[in-house]
């Protein structure tokens, strides 16, 4: 038990902290039926790479370390099906917005729009001066066929050429400038995708946003961007936008 003790630890972590409870050291060592010793040094090694919090008698893990965890599970080859469990949805999201916030884009969540009387909705809208992103939040896609990671992303296509149709969605949400804009539809996972460009739409691990956001180029043409319709031209379609 000793060599899988390390992911049964983070595993176990992931499932008792995913509303936010702390835990006390005595209570996972019995969760886990681990010696205090053998305890002890995992946790501070997790805690050496700010993975986990102490406070008093107890473990605690904030939304960012519990996103963290979860990659490095993920990464050292646990099933991301298995640690997806213990992610809600909207804790992903949240991260997500936070990471987009932390490189200098404004964010918008869930926006909802209809176009053509069909219900459309984008996870996240990210811009800055230079970039429009609609994001598409995934807990994980590693494991999934060719052919359905390929419906994933032509879905997200699809959603985000209609809001490039609907650009006073967009100003609705606060997006400034919106006839110079061009939407780039993204897939924003948790672990590595096998491919990071999957019929033009990149897909990027939640780890590598940062340097996806400042490697990418505005005339980089291996990706779809979108041009959106002028605000005098467009023909506004179906119903007013939901907030």
């Amino acid at each position: 038990m000793g060599k899988r003790l390390p992911a049964d630890l983070q595993l176990k972590l992931l499932e008792l902290t995913r509303h936010g409870q702390r835990i006390s050291f005595d209570g996972l060592a019995q969760e886990l039926h681990a010696g205090p010793a053998t305890l002890v040094s995992q946790i501070e090694g997790l805690r050496a790479k700010g993975l986990v919090a102490f406070s008093q008698e107890n473990l605690e893990l904030d939304a960012r370390q519990r996103i963290m965890l979860a990659e490095e599970l993920i990464h050292s080859g646990r099933d991301p099906q298995r640690v997806s469990r213990f992610l809600d949805w909207q804790e992903f999201e949240d991260f997500a917005v936070l990471s987009f916030e932390e490189n200098g884009y404004l964010t918008a969540k869930h926006v909802i729009f209809k176009m053509r009387g069909a219900r459309r909705e984008v996870d996240i809208l990210a811009w800055n001066d230079t970039f429009l992103f609609a994001v598409d939040c995934k807990h994980w896609l590693r494991g999934l066929s060719p052919a359905r990671i390929r419906n994933v992303v032509r879905a997200q296509v699809e959603r985000s050429a209609a809001l490039a149709g609907r650009p006073e969605i967009l100003r609705k949400f606060g997006v400034l400038q919106v006839s110079r804009r061009k939407i780039m539809p993204a897939i924003l996972t948790l672990g590595n995708a096998r491919q990071s460009v999957v019929d033009r739409v990149p897909v990027v691990s939640i780890s590598k946003l940062m340097s996806f956001l400042y490697g990418i180029s505005p005339l980089d043409e291996r990706f779809f961007m979108f041009p959106v319709k002028d605000l005098g031209m467009a023909t506004l379609a179906g119903e007013e936008p939901k907030a």
